[in-house]
């Protein structure tokens, strides 16, 4: 009996020692064995170990089981597997904020690192890019291929919230990679909204798109509203429905009709989006982007298909001319074609390029030159109001039209109320009196019926 009670005991400490070695070593996953690389689970290209309370070492292993990375960390690590070949190695940094570095095992190569990662597969991560100046306000949603954005880069200007440090609340890809489920927070309190972006075509899974192509369905989503474009004067997003143009600052959403056409304006065998609204819009696709660059309408006439376009000047001197449009980077240039100064005058003076030249030569350089110009067909999208901002006007003079409008010395304008919902316009009447217009009544216009509104007050009485 004595000696089977003893027997018990070592049996019982040696179960002891197995645990306490088993505690030591976190994910005690050995690195693979070469002798059987085939059947090799991915889960063995990395290892975690415990040395106390609070520091771990970490191993990443390539295919032959060498030891491409080795470090100590005390802070919150966690490492995963996106596939059999890529390592996702994620290190907390405190305040909720983590980064990511990924390790190719098949082609034994780590990507930079990521923060606010909110998404990654075998070949695209998506996450927050907040690089820029204010990123509480200018952050977008990058998409790129994990290890080289020359393969695949796309961005999106969402609406995140201004209050919130994250905004994404979860985000995944579907499809192939065709598309990118996010749930992110918007406005002012926070709101959550759904949206799906494209991302790749749907029909090749993996599919690497060009960059002619990447162009074409960045301005496809700025056309729907499901990006922003970035306005290059101010370097600010907005949705293409909330551009105001360039002269008259009126909201696109508000005019009475909208032409476009597709150019290659710099010869980059790219093409652009030009979109006439009176004045003209240029939005150019560049490293993920769309910008967007304005003329009004008297500084770029005539727009041509080689990106030249006409302008003229009433300054000191009366000059007309040419130019040409040309990108640096994201910026748009001109660089000038030919220009008139005082034409008809006895000072007159013609330039080809910067060089002045007579008038025979000139003309002779007209005769010689051809250009086509380009033709914008109907743009219609669904963000337009049914009801444009001068047919608002046109209807409320309507309804006031027991005023004799012109003959009272009446006017019928666009107005703010901050009780009135965004479905309508304010329209006011004014008329002047002594030496300023004063307000005598007001009405709202449905934006998508045209109806006439009696405003209310907020306690619902009229």
């Amino acid at each position: 009996m004595k000696k089977y009670i003893a027997f018990l005991l070592c049996f019982i400490m040696m179960l002891s020692l197995i645990s306490c070695n088993t505690e030591n070593a976190i994910e005690a996953t050995n690195p693979p064995d070469n002798s059987d690389k085939a059947t090799a689970p991915s889960k063995q290209h990395y290892k975690i170990e415990k040395l106390d309370l609070t520091k771990v070492r970490y191993y990443i292993y390539d295919t032959n089981g060498n030891t491409v990375l080795s470090d100590e960390t005390d802070r919150p690590l966690d490492i995963s597997m996106l596939g059999d070949n890529i390592v996702d190695i994620c290190i907390g940094m405190g305040t909720g904020i983590s980064i990511h570095k990924y390790y190719d095992v098949q082609n034994n190569r780590f990507s930079e690192e990521y923060s606010y990662v909110a998404a990654a597969s075998g070949n695209l991560v998506a996450y927050i890019d907040t690089s820029m100046e204010d990123p509480m306000i200018n952050r977008v949603l990058v998409v790129r291929d994990i290890f080289d954005k020359n393969i695949f880069y796309k961005s999106f200007g969402l609406d995140f919230s201004p209050t919130v440090h994250d905004p994404i609340e979860s985000a995944s890809f579907s499809d192939g990679e065709a598309e990118l489920d996010v749930v992110y927070l918007s406005e002012r309190p926070p709101v959550p909204l759904s949206i799906t972006l494209p991302i790749r075509h749907a029909s090749g899974e993996g599919e690497i798109l060009s960059h002619a192509e990447r162009a074409m369905q960045a301005y496809e989503a700025a056309l729907k509203n499901k990006i922003r474009v970035c306005e290059t004067d101010i370097e600010e997003y907005n949705y293409l429905k909330d551009y105001k143009t360039p002269y008259n600052r009126i909201p696109l959403c508000e005019l009475e009709r909208l032409r476009y056409a597709y150019m290659d304006v710099d010869g980059d065998s790219i093409n652009e989006l030009v979109i006439d609204c009176g004045d003209t819009l240029i939005l150019r696709y560049y490293e993920g982007t769309v910008y967007i660059y304005s003329f009004i309408f008297r500084n770029l006439y005539y727009l041509n298909t080689d990106g030249s376009y006409s302008w003229n000047h009433t300054g000191t001197d009366f000059e007309y001319g040419e130019n040409q449009i040309y990108f640096e980077g994201s910026a748009l240039k001109t660089r000038e074609i030919w220009r008139i100064v005082n034409d008809g005058e006895p000072d007159a003076e013609y330039y080809i390029g910067d060089k002045q030249v007579t008038q025979e030569e000139i003309l002779t350089y007209f005769e010689n030159s051809s250009e086509t110009r380009i033709e914008f067909l109907p743009l219609e999208v669904s963000w337009l109001n049914k009801i444009s901002r001068y047919e608002a006007i046109t209807i409320a003079e309507n309804y006031w039209e027991d005023f004799d409008i012109k003959e009272n010395g009446y006017r019928v304008e666009l107005a703010v109320n901050a009780n009135a919902p965004d479905s309508v316009y304010v329209m006011v009447i004014k008329r002047l009196v002594i030496d300023h217009y004063s307000t005598f009544d007001e009405i709202w216009i449905d934006k998508t019926s045209g109806e006439a509104i009696i405003p209310y007050e907020p306690d619902g009485k009229g």
